[in-house]
């Protein structure tokens, strides 16, 4: 039987095994953890319920977007909820418009920044090796200092100058001197429209889009609490995957979405020691997840806020109410916020009791809240969260997809399994891509078995 087995039931995952089980494809997915959706989660505290993130789904790829429209029905909603910054105690659009940031920041900064901006976009440059130089290439040194350099060195744990330019993620692609004077002149006349703050959302939270795609699968072929210990191959294709249970399974395609050193460990034959230990070189960024349920009936009306200051030990607070009103009671809310880490370090492993102490200091330090709103924590804690972008991963990463080219019937997908910095549209995007590829594959598969 054409049988097509799918490592991992995180988004990438779901979103494989549903557009393949939409093409007719047989599937079965396997999952480590005790329940599927990985990263597009929603976890239930009493009458909250809250995400594994800060999740909305922008409107990036239409097709994908009109396509999980009709999957989800009348559970979908458009949102329209804003972002924003928190600077030294001031608060700014999100992204970045050119005139808030002119008119938040004070005129003499904002004089500076203007100078720093034209200076370097008259300085040409063939190209920026790091993400420091592109940041100072982009948006200045004023504005990158302020916005950039620290709240990416606080999310990735890595200083900026050994990131690859591919963290930037285009966010402030709107910010030119030009029109950061005009808006100072215009006030409101002259502000840009920025869409980030329109969004779609589940009522019922983010994970039930992973729900959907469960649903789209049948649970009955998503096996969690499996364990894979063994990827045997013969050189040329994977021949067999062994659960620690001692389930086998002989599949006919294998879709790998877990990590790419974690892939290379299982296989047996092992690859070259040599891979092995670059591949160990790889690092991922770790999550803490901090839910304050709070008897108060907001704490702002943004969909998320940001923080650049690497004095605050998170870097975004979300407050679920703002997505959908169905996510809290009434007359309360719940405030999460994000604080990046690497697993085993002084973070990390703090007690669960301080570091809810923790953030409700801080919080309470930028008059978020008060202490006595505070009714309980949940603290969670997230692996692999964000794979590290660092200078020369690339030409890892590029190995490692070297070696398992080998394997005709081995497919990567997935923000951990590429080791790329993607969202769950780019994951439906690939999932569709990567259905239509096999169904071209099976049908001259068929056509060559019947000659």
């Amino acid at each position: 039987m054409n049988h097509t087995l799918i490592l991992g039931a995180g988004p990438a995952g779901l979103a494989a095994g549903h557009y393949l089980t939409q093409a007719g494809h047989t599937v079965t997915l396997l999952e480590g953890a005790s329940a599927a959706g990985g990263f597009a989660r929603t976890f239930t505290h009493g009458p909250f319920r809250y995400d594994t993130g800060a999740h909305r789904f922008h409107d990036k790829d239409p097709e994908i977007t009109r396509e999980l429209l009709e999957l989800m029905g009348d559970e979908m909603m458009q949102v329209h909820s804003p972002s924003q910054i928190c600077w030294n105690g001031k608060y700014l659009n999100f992204p970045l418009s050119p005139g808030n940031v002119a008119r938040r920041i004070g005129a003499s900064t904002c004089l500076r920044a203007g100078v720093d901006l034209l200076r370097a976009r008259l300085i040409r440059r063939e190209a920026q090796e790091n993400f420091a130089e592109n940041a100072y290439h982009k948006y200045g040194r004023t504005i990158a200092d302020a916005f950039l350099i620290g709240y990416s060195e606080k999310l990735w744990g890595v200083p900026a100058d050994k990131l690859t330019p591919a963290v930037s993620g285009g966010r402030l692609k709107g910010l030119r001197a030009r029109t950061m004077f005009y808006e100072l002149l215009r006030g409101k006349r002259g502000k840009t429209e920025h869409l980030d703050g329109s969004f779609y959302y589940p009522r019922q939270g983010y994970g039930q889009i992973s729900a959907r795609l469960i649903r789209s699968i049948g649970q009955e072929n998503i096996l969690v609490n499996s364990t894979i210990t063994r990827l045997a191959h013969d050189g040329h294709c994977i021949t067999r995957v062994e659960l620690a249970n001692g389930e086998t399974f002989s599949p006919t395609r294998v879709i790998n979405s877990i990590a790419p050193e974690e892939t290379l460990r299982l296989l047996n034959p092992a690859p070259p020691e040599e891979l092995l230990d670059r591949a160990r070189t790889l690092k991922y960024r770790d999550l803490i997840l901090v839910a304050l349920f709070l008897n108060k009936q907001r704490v702002s009306n943004n969909a998320s806020i940001y923080f650049p200051n690497p004095d605050i030990p998170f870097t975004r607070l979300y407050e679920p109410k703002n997505r959908s009103l169905e996510l809290a009671p009434p007359r309360q809310t719940c405030a999460v916020v994000e604080i990046p880490c690497f697993a085993g370090d002084a973070t990390w492993s703090m007690a669960d009791t301080d570091l809810e102490a923790l953030v409700t200091d801080e919080l309470k330090k930028l008059n978020l809240l008060e202490m006595s709103d505070v009714m309980e924590g949940k603290v969670h804690r997230l692996r692999k969260a964000y794979p590290v972008l660092e200078l020369g991963t690339d030409a890892v990463i590029e190995e490692i997809r070297d070696y398992l080219r080998r394997f005709a019937n081995l497919y990567t997908v997935g923000r951990v399994g590429k080791f790329e910095y993607t969202h769950v549209h780019d994951l439906l995007r690939q999932g569709k891509e990567l259905a239509t590829l096999l169904s071209i594959e099976s049908v001259e598969t068929r056509a060559l078995d019947n000659v």
